[in-house]
């Protein structure tokens, strides 16, 4: 059973996945998030400064403390992509899925042409630096990698009908603070709470894993598990770091 698999079969079991947001450079931190005993840790290509050689330490540090490397890649630019894809990872974010057709490109950078996509061959770490057999790896590709769409937009909201029905994916997730934002600069009425609950259900009904992100709390948990999430993603490295090394030093404060 690979790690994909593996972290189906424990959202199948209703048990919650955790994970946390990666910023740092250093992939000591996704080991040390392997070794707390997280399921996946969230490499941040999106927001955080991160080269390819980063991403790829990142990816072989938590993989090999025993936990999942998901990357929230910039875009679906193919040229990106194949490099990130080459890597190993178990699973690829999207940002800013706001309709069927980003959905479609989203999915085709993941795919082989012969398999209806656009992604170039040279696997590297995915085929075990060539200890692997190619033609295999290449062949059962698109299911070794867990394939995420953020809604994250009233755009994405609106459009999430047609952006369910593009095949491919295998999970979505709500990027609630954008997707605030989005509709607050919107200034249409839209309850953002119940938005939140219908993505959810819809995304669920037509059977893919959902995914959000919530507090350091067990409420917080408890909550959007009983609305249908089944992963979550919490914390953010530096923050925490911050947050301790400031009670650190208070500890010290009155010396």
């Amino acid at each position: 059973m690979n790690r994909v698999e593996a972290l189906k079969k424990k959202m199948d079991q209703g048990k919650l996945l955790k994970g946390f947001f990666l910023t740092m450079a250093d992939p000591a931190v996704s080991e040390i998030g392997g070794y707390a005993g997280y399921d996946y840790v969230w490499i941040d290509a999106e927001h955080a400064p991160l080269g390819r050689q980063e991403i790829l330490r990142h990816i072989m540090a938590a993989q090999g403390s025993g936990c999942a490397a998901f990357v929230r890649v910039p875009g679906s630019d193919p040229s990106q992509m194949k490099a990130i894809l080459d890597m190993g990872p178990d699973g690829v974010i999207f940002p800013f899925t706001n309709n069927p057709k980003i959905a479609r490109e989203e999915i085709q950078a993941c795919l082989y042409p012969d398999q209806g996509g656009v992604r170039g061959q040279g696997p590297i770490r995915a085929i075990r630096y060539g200890l692997d057999e190619e033609g295999a790896y290449i062949a059962n590709a698109a299911a070794s990698v867990f394939k995420v769409g953020q809604i994250e937009t009233l755009e994405g909201y609106e459009n999430l009908d047609a952006i369910l029905d593009v095949k491919g994916f295998d999970s979505f997730f709500i990027g609630r603070a954008d997707l605030g934002r989005s509709i607050a600069g919107s200034k249409k009425q839209v309850n953002l709470d119940q938005a939140f609950t219908d993505i959810c259900r819809r995304v669920r009904e037509k059977g893919y894993y959902m995914g959000a992100t919530i507090g350091a709390s067990a409420a917080e948990a408890e909550d959007a598990k009983s609305r249908g999430v089944q992963w979550v993603v919490f914390g953010q490295d530096v923050k925490i770091l911050a947050e301790g090394l400031k009670r650190n030093l208070e500890n010290l404060k009155e010396l």
